[in-house]
């Protein structure tokens, strides 16, 4: 296996600018802060539900996770499939709620259903979290990148960072959801190669279960088990329904399409564990040789994706996996730094600091703490890069200690009405201290015992408190008016003429899949081997390909437009 060459680095470099210009074309939807911040409720559920597939993971999945398959691949299936199984709550009604919260940030909505104290209290408390969660995320970019270019890693951090922090600047959540979805055609394209090419090197689907060792699919291992799945599930219910991805529900249209964007996200999470897990295992069954390329790191199976993808593509084709991989974690943080500068803008500096605040003044203070926010995000990647263990302790260990604590209120907070307005509060922060007082005693306890004692905990006291004290006064006409607004389905009048804008997105995103696939395509004229030149090849005329049928699309939106009665 050899590192990727200047040709690859050139296709990084070039697929970068692209999304740039991309991310340039779609600032200009950016009026105020509402379109920079929740799309004005515009945003169309296609773009919305492979956008909030993109940001529920990065390329984390690829190192991290590819890990997990390398060593566990049952216990890393099932974990993805009970995230899947999860997003069924999504489905049936979370998506919906939160449409019909009618809410202008992630956080927004809380000051309606507990008071500004639990608004604040989440505004300021998660920030801390989010910077170590993204962190983490810039953290395994480093390392995925450092790997394939033989790169030092915290330059890499610093590198990579940086890019990201830039390209945050000049988009709003436009740019964010059509560079996800144009992440997800690349990245589907060259996994899909990947897999297939896989496959053909072990000769089909029989060695994976002939040519391993005895138990190999097993969930039950020294390390995981269902008990470990089933907390894992319970954690991404809260996380796919909470926090930063659930501002893809109330950035669509109305209820009907939330419930659409969560049923495409529930489908892509089942069928992603066969296309991202196969190449790690492949890997191991071939014997690849990964101490040799992971540069020291920690965690050498996390090496598991690039070691293949390394040892099967042909230069440019890995110039395009990288560059994908790069925009991936890319897409993924700049949903952090999207939602978490909004929380700072509208939660913070407006609600408490700057009530006067114009729509266009608040624009530009959410665009410079995305700045701020992706220096801080910097510094922590680098302080993590000397844990040990590698990125998937990392990032179990704090999804455990944050995520349910902080989700649990939010989540259940939007059907559960039976709590004082101090429940929420109570519950995040208790969940937190006791998950915290675990780390900080370094106490034996595993994953799954965490979830479910944080968890627990937090649940106890979110709910007791309204078995013995009955919501009243002023908070009580609050609570029942909110309700009031939840049952009622967001109106006509409410979504205004949004076709323009959905057509739109839909010519940028199909016109700039069929250019880089195009530009994918012209790699197989490298002086290449004629199997690299068809996989170059390949891939081009997919990304192309999937580009067409947008445009396809396009056109059919405009004829149902015309043909809507308000049209004639």
């Amino acid at each position: 296996m050899e590192l990727a060459s200047r040709v690859d680095i050139a296709v990084i470099a070039v697929y970068m600018f692209l999304m740039v210009v991309v991310g340039v074309l779609l600032s200009f939807f950016n009026k105020d802060d509402s379109d920079f911040f929740k799309s004005a409720n515009k945003m169309p559920w296609w773009l919305a539900g492979f956008s909030l597939f993109m940001s529920s993971f990065s390329v984390w999945t690829f190192t991290g996770a590819a890990g997990l398959a390398y060593r566990a691949p049952g216990a890393a299936v099932a974990m993805y499939l009970s995230t899947a199984v999860g997003m069924i709550f999504g489905v049936w009604f979370l998506a919906g709620l939160w449409r019909r919260s009618r809410a202008k940030t992630i956080m927004s909505y809380l000051s309606e259903r507990y008071g500004v104290s639990t608004n604040q209290t989440y505004s300021w408390t998660l920030l801390l979290a989010q910077l170590v969660q993204a962190g983490i995320q810039l953290l395994a970019l480093g390392k995925f990148v450092s790997v394939a270019l033989g790169t030092e890693l915290n330059l890499t951090i610093i590198v990579c960072g940086l890019v990201i922090s830039f390209y945050c600047l000049i988009g709003g959540l436009w740019a964010v959801v059509v560079t996800d979805t144009l992440q997800f055609i690349v990245l589907f394209a060259c996994a899909l190669v990947v897999m297939v090419l896989g496959l053909f090197e072990i000769g089909g689907l029989a060695p994976l279960f002939t040519e391993v060792p005895k138990g190999f699919w097993q969930v039950q291992t020294q390390e995981f088990d269902w008990s470990y799945v089933l907390a894992f599930g319970v954690m991404m219910v809260f996380a796919m329904n909470s926090g930063a991805l659930s501002q893809r529900y109330f950035s669509v249209k109305d209820e009907k399409e939330a419930r659409k964007v969560a049923l495409l996200t529930m489908f892509l999470l089942a069928v992603a564990p066969l296309i991202w897990f196969l190449p790690p295992i492949i890997t191991r069954i071939l014997g690849l040789d990964l101490a040799s390329i992971t540069l020291g790191l920690n965690a050498p199976e996390e090496a598991a994706y690039v070691a293949f993808c390394l040892y099967i593509l042909p230069h440019g084709a890995i110039g395009i996996m990288l560059a994908a991989m790069l925009a991936a974690t890319m897409s993924s943080l700049s949903t952090v730094f999207n939602a978490y500068s909004a929380v700072i803008t509208e939660d913070i500096i407006k609600q408490i600091f700057w009530k006067k605040a114009s729509p266009r003044k608040l624009l530009f203070i959410g665009r410079l703490t995305t700045l701020v926010f992706g220096a801080l995000v910097i510094a922590a990647a680098l302080v993590q890069s000397r844990a040990i263990g590698g990125v998937f302790r990392l990032m179990m260990t704090y999804s455990g200690v944050v995520i349910i604590p902080s989700g649990l209120p939010i989540v259940i907070g939007l059907f559960y009405r039976a709590t004082p307005w101090w429940s929420g509060i109570a519950s995040y922060l208790t969940g937190v201290c006791v998950g915290v007082l675990f780390l900080v005693l370094k106490t034996d306890i595993t994953f799954t015992q965490q979830v479910f004692a944080v968890g627990g905990i937090s649940a106890l006291i979110y709910f007791l408190p309204g078995v013995f004290v009955k919501p009243r006064g002023e908070y009580k006409k609050a609570l029942e008016k909110f309700f009031v607004k939840l049952a009622t389905p967001v109106s006509r009048e409410e979504i205004g003429d949004t076709q323009a804008t959905d057509v739109g997105s839909y010519r940028i995103t199909g016109w700039a899949a069929v250019v880089m696939g195009a530009a994918a395509a012209c790699l197989a004229l490298l002086d290449l081997p004629w199997g690299g030149r068809l996989i170059n090849l390949t891939i081009g005329a997919l990304i192309a390909f999937f580009g067409a049928l947008l445009l396809v699309a396009c056109k059919l939106a405009v004829r149902k437009a015309v043909a809507s009665p308000g049209n004639k």
